[in-house]
């Protein structure tokens, strides 16, 4: 993710870098929000202040920052087709897999607000597109995006291969 393209709560941007390694190896919880706290702020109760809902308000901000990442890839010179910005997307996250996959875990026990997020994603992909291009309805995007990633958490080949290739191949199937 491209931290240095957000304009956004600069306390809340710290602590979701801080939050970001440490949730991956530690999942999610008010120890891991109060180490990453303290590691950016020398204070293991500002998360609160941040994140009053803990890991739900966490999560969510650093979701919304992906997607930031992702669009401001695309201002200039909006993509052509769905399959490259879904490219661009997992190749800006290729250092986070181990915190994407305790968000999915977490998202298992948060089934609407994981849908929700993968929603909105799914929109802000379709608003990277160049006018005129081919794109799936939102909902059809989300579901195979989702599926996406679940390949690319597991995907261990160079470059992420497998997933690029799964992911043109799908998003040509569905229409983007």
């Amino acid at each position: 993710m491209r931290w240095d393209v957000l304009a956004t709560d600069s306390e809340k941007l710290a602590l979701a870098q801080a939050l970001v390694p440490i949730s991956a190896k530690r999942g999610w919880g008010a120890t891991t929000l109060g180490s990453a706290a303290e590691s950016a702020f020398g204070d293991a109760e500002a998360w609160r202040r941040c994140f009053p809902r803990g890991a739900i308000d966490a999560i969510w901000f650093i979701s919304e920052a992906s997607d930031e990442s992702m669009a401001a890839a695309f201002e200039s010179r909006p993509a052509s087709r769905v399959a490259d910005v879904i490219s661009e997307r997992l190749q800006q996250n290729s250092e986070l897999k181990p915190f994407v996959f305790r968000v999915m875990v977490f998202d298992v026990l948060h089934p609407f607000q994981a849908i929700a997020r993968m929603q909105r994603t799914a929109q802000v992909m379709r608003h990277c597109l160049a006018p005129g291009a081919k794109v799936p309805g939102t909902t059809l995007l989300n579901w195979t995006y989702t599926f996406i990633v679940f390949v690319w958490l597991c995907d261990r080949t160079r470059g992420d291969a497998l997933t690029m290739r799964l992911n043109q191949w799908l998003m040509r199937c569905i229409g983007g």
